[in-house]
């Protein structure tokens, strides 16, 4: 019987058909374990650091957060350990972790903190890079609308400037012959001690030779000129970078709503623009004045012996207002920013009516009583008054600008009598002048707000924590009630110190007050994101070659006097490139809070939480003060009659 065998044939074709599934699907879960390998070393090279993170050291900030200026004093080590504070872990490769607000933290050191980055990378936030910068030359073209066109100035500025000096001229001179400090006050109000609220009244003599002084100087001041004034425009007063570079924001948001009216800015004489400076200035529509001599020469005080007083400082404000070429004027302080055309406020009812605008301030009126009697007025106001936009037909208010500007050079005994310790200076001089000068104006009813941050505030020992609002830019508002200004008026204003993307710059108008508003939100029928815009400013500015000639004009001069200083160190300006430090500040504001509790009130209240035991400090730093202030004023009575006894 012949031998069978098997048939290999549909065996094989069996089992290999079998098998292929097994080998694919074994190929295929290798290459997906491969593919995912690739792809997680991929993604951790993305999210970890590749090489091993040290520690640099913990870096203390103010404002309770860690985007707060830096604090340097109280840098530690990367082994101490902290328990407290706002700050941040700065480690190497210009990473940062442990970014903290103050108050109680579980104790770390940076050291180990800056290790575990390896093992947890997504927590790493590198500090922003420097402002590189693309391009040079002018950039005030390429900043504005395309679209504007604007005057042209096409008189003289020198025969200008030379009638202006001549009318200051006349100025000082009836100064000099009314008198210069002739009265001294009581004393200087300050949050301790304040004679207004302690009961200390002026000497009848005091008063009568303060009313004599200033109708004097009323009675020999110059005349309103007839042909020195015409036309409308906006005055705007500079110099130096720190009101240089937020005057140079001002003109650049200015002139993107659409404003087209001539602009003259004024400056100190001894921070004038370059003349590459000027020319930049001159493609927004700007004519560059200096302010003339602000000092009495060979008229020395009574109380000194100096040939020369400097009457600087507030008194550039009203000397730019005086001296400008028009005869209606909006004055802008450099830091206050339009959102809206400001030119619709000329054809406001209330200017119509009386040749003066003038806004509100946070607080109530704390004028002395005395004030009144000084300027022999029927009733004084219950607010006060901010100055940072003012509207004026000098034609019609002349005298009353000039009481201003007089009240200002004797600002010795005035700013003490028309304000306590908040807000010293030139705001309330423009309307009590205008009130003993028999004038009107008309003052616009809608309260001021405040555009801020949501801050986390702590108790003493930061046990304690809580959130509220800080305001750091009032609000104000045309005579419709709309938003029209921002006047950051705290500094830091408006810095070069800005990070190479906008992603790292922290925003300071988060909050709109009163109605807790977020404020991109409120901006929407603008459709503008305005930071936006003015980071892009600034960034464009800082790359200006006008610009660091300007600084380096200030710096051979030495024209930076100590409030007069750079927002930032001259080294750091000129690093272009390369690694800011820190991040860009948050800037903090006001504690409205804080104020309340120092005695102070007034229309911000409505939007300032308060407390039973703020209720408490507002009683003890207001009625209490001033129980204590009298009967130190006794005791010290008694004393004086006891050593005249014995």
């Amino acid at each position: 019987m012949p031998r069978q065998f098997p048939r290999r044939g549909r065996s094989a074709f069996t089992s290999r058909l079998v098998a292929l599934p097994i080998f694919s699907l074994l190929a295929l879960v290798c290459y997906t374990w491969a593919a995912r390998r690739v792809i997680t070393q991929l993604t951790a090279r993305q999210t970890k650091p590749q090489k091993t993170v040290g520690c640099v050291a913990w870096r203390k900030t103010h404002s309770c957060s860690p985007f707060g200026e830096r604090d340097w004093a109280w840098d530690r080590d990367c082994d101490a350990w902290i328990s407290m504070d706002s700050g941040y872990c700065e480690c190497s490769r210009n990473l940062t972790t442990k970014r903290l607000s103050c108050g109680r933290h579980t104790p770390f050191n940076c050291a180990a903190e800056c290790g575990e980055l390896r093992e947890n990378g997504e927590v790493a936030l590198a500090l922003p890079h420097n402002v590189s910068c693309p391009y040079s030359g002018s950039v005030g073209v390429r900043l504005m609308q395309d679209s504007l066109s604007l005057p042209e100035w096409r008189g003289n500025t020198k025969n200008m400037d030379a009638q202006a000096a001549v009318l200051w001229g006349q100025v000082m001179t009836a100064v000099q012959l009314s008198g210069y400090n002739l009265v001294p006050p009581p004393g200087a109000r300050g949050a301790s001690r304040d004679w207004v609220r302690d009961g200390v009244r002026m000497q009848r003599e005091d008063i009568m030779r303060a009313q004599t002084q200033w109708r004097t100087f009323l009675r020999e001041s110059p005349a309103y000129p007839v042909e020195g004034f015409s036309g409308r425009g906006i005055v705007i007063l500079a110099g130096g970078l720190t009101y240089m570079v937020p005057a140079w924001v001002n003109i650049h948001m200015l002139r993107r709503t659409g404003c087209t009216l001539p602009v003259e800015m004024f400056f100190p004489g001894k921070e004038l623009p370059t003349a590459e400076l000027e020319a930049a200035l001159s493609e927004v529509g700007v004519v560059c004045r200096p302010l003339p001599d602000l000092q009495l020469q060979d008229f020395p005080p009574s109380n000194a012996t100096d040939t020369e007083t400097d009457l600087s400082g507030f008194t550039m404000k009203v000397a730019a207002l005086v001296l400008s070429r028009f005869q209606e004027v909006i004055f802008l302080d450099s830091d206050n920013i339009a959102i809206e055309d400001p030119e619709i406020l000329f054809s406001s009812a209330g200017y119509k009516q009386t040749g003066a605008l003038l806004w509100p301030d946070y607080w109530h009126s704390s004028a002395a009583p005395d004030l009144q009697l000084i300027l022999d007025v029927p009733s004084m106001a219950d607010n006060t008054f901010e100055s940072g936009q003012m509207v004026f037909d000098k034609k019609r208010v002349w005298e009353g600008l000039l009481l201003a500007a007089f009240f200002n050079m004797q600002s010795n005994l005035y700013y003490e009598l028309f304000s306590n310790f908040m807000g010293k200076g030139d705001k309330e001089s423009f309307a009590h002048a205008l009130r003993a000068a028999r004038l009107h104006y008309h003052l616009l009813e809608t309260p001021v707000g405040s555009l801020g941050i949501i801050k986390t505030s702590c108790s003493r020992d930061q046990r304690s924590c809580w959130q509220e609002f800080a305001g750091n830019t009032m609000t104000q508002y045309d005579t419709d009630g709309k938003l029209m200004f921002l006047h950051t008026n705290l500094s830091p204003k408006w810095s070069l110190e800005v990070p190479a993307e906008f992603a790292y710059y922290n925003r300071r108008w988060q909050v709109l007050e009163p109605g807790n508003t977020t404020f991109l939100t409120s901006l929407q029928t603008l459709h503008r994101d305005l930071e936006a815009e003015i980071y892009q400013i600034l960034v464009d500015l800082r790359c200006a070659e006008f610009l660091d000639l300007y600084v380096a004009t200030l710096e051979s001069d030495q024209r930076m006097g100590a409030q007069k200083q750079m927002p930032l160190g001259l080294k750091a300006f000129r690093s272009i490139g390369g690694w800011t430090g820190s991040f860009h500040p948050l800037n903090n504001g006001i504690d409205f809070r804080r104020a309340y509790v120092w005695g102070l009130t007034g229309p911000y209240l409505q939007f300032t939480p308060t407390s039973i035991g703020d209720h408490l400090l507002y009683i003890k730093n207001t009625w209490g003060k001033a129980k204590l202030g009298r009967l130190h004023r006794f005791w010290s009575w008694v004393k004086f009659w006891r050593r005249k006894l014995h």
